[in-house]
């Protein structure tokens, strides 16, 4: 399978009509994908609903405010996301879909209340020895102009025979350095991953039952990766990041519901970073990082 389908559509599609297509439609095991399609879906003039972001900002711990959170636009474009995934020439079964890592670059320009044009991309398939991985791009831009993009890498597993054949143990996750500071220790749990899908439009349900996730290969079920990033941007102080600086993520190991996590802060090598540990054992779930602006 090769080519390039462009889904052009008038309006932001309901993720209600979705999801049917993305649990139900089939898909060639992935030992048989080979070359598939880049996918993209664009949709012009989405209003940026202020009281759609206020909800999320108020979830992902943001607080009140006239700026948007940088992780927003995300959430704008899930309907698009969807909409690919519920596409019968998307090769991999959405639901086990694991998000590795997540480029966001914020251009300014992003307002409530105003309207912008998203196109968004699923493409760059590359074979791993953890499994099929590809990007979802995002652009989010108004008059031709580009406000905000975001890549995000995501890894569909090999069967657990293959896996079991490669051999060894992946690498221990690393720990934030001892210096680091504690921002924040939180508690998480399913009720946080269910709030989060209600403002998110994200019902994956690896993130939401211990069945589900255990059914697609899992130990149970793990908290949304972009939950952990917008928390951890929310927490106090709130970084300031401009526009034009690259935030780049790694989800390193899945948050085990419940779990106890805390935020952590350090700068290294001219750059902050933050990431969401784990309480008791110190493991890093995810880190985030961009270039140190602070004034010298």
């Amino acid at each position: 399978m090769t080519g390039h389908l462009q889904l052009e559509l008038a309006k932001l599609p309901s993720i209600w009509a979705s999801y049917p297509r993305v649990v139900l439609v089939r898909r060639p095991p992935i030992t048989e994908v080979t070359d598939p399609p880049e996918i993209t879906a664009s949709v012009p003039g989405v209003m940026l609903d202020a009281d759609a972001a206020a909800l999320y900002a108020q979830m992902c711990g943001f607080g009140a405010s006239a700026t948007l959170p940088v992780t927003f636009p995300h959430v704008l474009a899930m309907p698009l996301h969807l909409k690919i995934f519920g596409n019968g020439t998307f090769p991999l079964r959405p639901m086990g879909l694991i998000h590795l890592s997540n480029v966001i670059e914020s251009l300014g320009g992003l307002t409530a209340g105003s309207r912008v044009d998203i196109t968004v991309a699923a493409r760059n398939y590359q074979r791993t020895d953890a499994g099929l991985a590809f990007d979802m791009a995002t652009e989010i831009s108004s008059a031709g102009r580009p406000l905000w993009r975001e890549t995000c890498v995501f890894l569909s597993r090999w069967p657990e025979d293959m896996l079991r054949q490669g051999g060894g143990r992946p690498p221990r996750p690393p720990k934030a350095p001892k210096d680091s500071a504690v921002l924040a220790e939180l508690d998480v749990s399913l009720r946080t991953a269910w709030a989060y899908a209600r403002v998110a439009a994200d019902y994956n349900p690896i993130h939401l039952s211990d069945r589900a996730a255990r059914f697609l290969g899992l130990r149970g079920s793990i908290g949304h990766g972009m939950w952990s990033l917008a928390r951890s941007l929310a927490q106090a102080p709130v970084p300031v990041i401009p526009h034009g600086v690259r935030i780049e993520t790694q989800f390193l190991t899945p948050v085990q519901l419940p779990a106890r996590v805390a935020i952590k802060e350090w700068r290294a090598e001219g750059q902050v970073k933050r990431a969401l540990c784990d309480v008791r054992t110190g493991r890093v779930h995810m880190v985030a990082w961009w270039s140190d602006v602070t004034p010298a």
